[in-house]
C-alpha cells in the first residue's frame, strides 16, 4: 500500500530551486565571462539576462496563477497550449537538461577534487568509478522519497551557501575600481586583447548567464507536490531574486579584485578572491569544497526535477506507461532509473582529461536543450493573456511577449550549432512519443509525423556525422 505523501512548503521548494540554480555557474561564471566580455559588459549581460529571466520567472508565476490545475510545469505549459507532441518535447528536453547537468556538474566536481589534491589528483578511471558510484547513491536516497531527497538537498545548498557569503561579505573590502573600469572596454577585451563590441560582449556571455537561471521554474515543476499554489507562485519570484544578487554581486567583486587576464586563466575562479581576504590561504580550500558540494547539491535537485516531469508526461500518455510506477514512497523508480541510466552512458565523458572542456559543452548543450520549453511556455503564457485581454491588464500580455523575445534571442546568442546538435535528442525521443500513443492506441497526428520524419532523418545525419569524423563533439 503507498504511504500518503507529505507536501512541500515554501522553504523545501526555494532550496530546491536554489539548489537547482546555484550549482557550477556561480563558481565558474566569473572565468567564463571574462573570457568573452569586460567588467563593464558583463554586468551589462548581467541586467539584460536578469531581467529577462526575470520576464520568464513572471510567465511561470501568471501561469500558476491563471492555470493553478496545470501542476507539471514547463511540461504541462506545452501540452495544454500546443498538443501532446509539444508537451512531450517540452518534457523530454527538460529531462534531458537535468542529466547533462548532471555530467557537467560531476565534471566540475572532479575537476575541482584534482585541483584539491595536487599531484595525488585522481586518475580519469578512478575519477569515473567514484562518479558512478556518487550517482547510484543519489538513486538511493531518491528511492527513499522525493521529500526526503529535498530535505536533504535543503541541507546541502545551506551549506554549499557557507562560502559563497564568505565571499560575498569579506570580498567587498578588495573591491578596486581601476580593475572593473578597463580602458578601452567596448573595443577590445582586457582578458585577451582580442577586438570586440558591447553587443557581442551581452551576447557571448548570454549562454552562460541563461545556464545561471536554469532551475528558476523549479517550483512549478513540483507543484504537484506543494502545499498550495500561492506558494509557488511565491517561491519563483523568491529565489530569482535571491539568485540574482547573489551573480551579481560575486561577479563585480570577482572581476574588481582580480585582473582579468589571471582571472581568464585560473582554474578556481572564487579561491583567487576568497585567498586575497583575511581568510588567506585556507581561501583556496573553503571554496574548492565549495564548489564539490555546490555541485553535488545541484545534481540532487536536478534528479528530482528531471525525474519529476518524466514522470507527468507519463500519467498524460506522451510518455510509455512505464514511467508511471511508484514505489510505496511516491518515487517515479523507472522514470528514476532511465535518468541515472542516461547519465552514467554520458559520464564516459569524464574518462577525458579535458575535464573543462567536458563541463562547458555540457552547460552550452543543456542552455540549448531548456530554451524550448521555455519558449513553449512563454508563448502560451501569450495565448493566455490574448484569450483574458478583455478581462485583465495588458501587463501580463506585454510580460509573455518580453519572455519569447528573450527566448528567442537566447537561442540565437547560444548559436546554431549547439541547436543542431539537440536535433538528436529531439529525434531519439520522438521514438518513446510514438510508442506512448500506440498504448493509447492513438497515432500522432500528420503535422507530428511530419516533424518527427525530419527529426528523425536529421539525427541519422548527425550520428553519420559523428561516425565519420564529419562532426566533432
Amino acid at each position: 500500500m503507498q504511504k500518503k505523501e507529505e507536501k512541500l512548503g515554501l522553504w523545501l521548494l526555494v532550496f530546491v530551486a536554489l539548489g537547482s540554480m546555484i550549482g557550477s555557474g556561480i563558481f565558474n561564471s566569473p572565468k567564463d565571462l571574462i573570457r568573452v566580455a569586460n567588467p563593464q559588459g558583463t554586468m551589462i549581460a548581467w541586467v539584460v539576462g536578469g531581467l529577462g529571466a526575470l520576464m520568464l520567472a513572471l510567465v511561470f508565476v501568471y501561469l500558476a496563477a491563471r492555470k493553478p490545475a496545470l501542476k507539471s510545469g514547463v511540461y504541462a505549459y506545452a501540452r495544454e497550449g500546443f498538443g501532446d507532441y509539444m508537451g512531450f518535447n517540452s518534457a523530454w528536453g527538460y529531462w534531458s537538461v537535468g542529466w547533462l547537468g548532471n555530467v557537467s556538474y560531476l565534471a566540475l566536481f572532479f575537476k575541482t577534487l584534482n585541483d584539491l589534491l595536487g599531484e595525488r589528483a585522481l586518475s580519469p578511471l578512478t575519477a569515473f568509478l567514484t562518479g558512478s558510484a556518487l550517482l547510484w547513491v543519489f538513486h538511493a536516497i531518491l528511492m527513499a522519497g522525493i521529500r526526503e531527497g529535498a530535505i536533504l538537498n535543503f541541507m546541502v545548498t545551506t551549506a554549499k551557501l557557507i562560502p559563497i557569503l564568505l565571499i560575498i561579505f569579506l570580498g567587498v573590502s578588495l573591491i578596486r575600481s581601476d580593475l572593473f573600469l578597463t580602458a578601452d572596454w567596448q573595443s577590445r577585451l582586457a582578458s585577451t586583447g582580442e577586438t570586440t563590441t558591447p553587443l557581442l560582449q551581452v551576447k557571448e556571455a548570454m549562454a552562460v548567464i541563461l545556464w545561471c537561471f536554469v532551475g528558476m521554474e523549479a517550483a512549478s515543476v513540483l507543484s504537484g507536490r506543494a502545499k498550495s499554489q500561492q506558494t509557488v507562485r511565491f517561491t519563483i519570484i523568491l529565489s530569482l531574486l535571491i539568485v540574482l544578487a547573489v551573480y551579481m554581486l560575486i561577479t563585480l567583486i570577482a572581476m574588481s579584485s582580480v585582473p582579468a587576464d589571471e582571472l581568464a586563466a585560473s582554474e578556481t575562479p572564487l579561491a583567487l578572491v576568497l585567498e586575497r581576504t583575511a581568510v588567506g590561504a585556507a581561501g583556496g580550500t573553503i571554496v574548492k569544497l565549495g564548489i564539490m558540494v555546490s555541485v553535488l547539491g545541484a545534481s540532487l535537485s536536478w534528479i528530482l526535477l528531471s525525474v519529476e516531469t518524466l514522470y507527468a508526461a507519463a500519467k498524460d500518455g506522451v510518455l510509455p506507461r512505464t514511467f508511471r510506477k511508484v514505489n510505496r514512497k511516491g518515487t517515479p523508480v523507472n522514470a528514476l532509473l532511465l535518468t541515472q541510466c542516461f547519465t552514467q552512458f554520458f559520464l564516459l565523458s569524464i574518462l577525458s582529461p579535458r575535464l573543462n572542456e567536458t563541463y562547458l559543452a555540457a552547460i552550452t548543450i543543456a542552455t540549448t536543450l531548456v530554451l524550448i520549453p521555455y519558449l513553449l511556455s512563454s508563448l502560451y503564457a501569450v495565448k493566455v493573456a490574448l484569450s483574458l485581454r478583455k478581462k485583465e491588464a495588458t501587463f501580463h500580455l506585454v510580460i509573455a511577449l518580453l519572455a519569447t523575445l528573450y527566448s528567442l534571442y537566447v537561442i540565437y546568442a547560444v548559436g546554431i550549432r549547439y541547436l543542431f546538435l539537440s536535433v538528436l535528442f529531439y529525434g531519439i525521443g520522438s521514438l518513446l512519443f510514438i510508442r506512448a500513443k500506440r498504448e493509447e492506441k492513438q497515432q500522432p497526428k500528420r503535422w507530428e509525423w511530419a516533424v518527427i520524419i525530419m527529426l528523425l532523418t536529421g539525427s541519422i545525419g548527425i550520428i553519420a556525422g559523428i561516425l565519420t569524423g564529419g562532426i566533432e563533439l
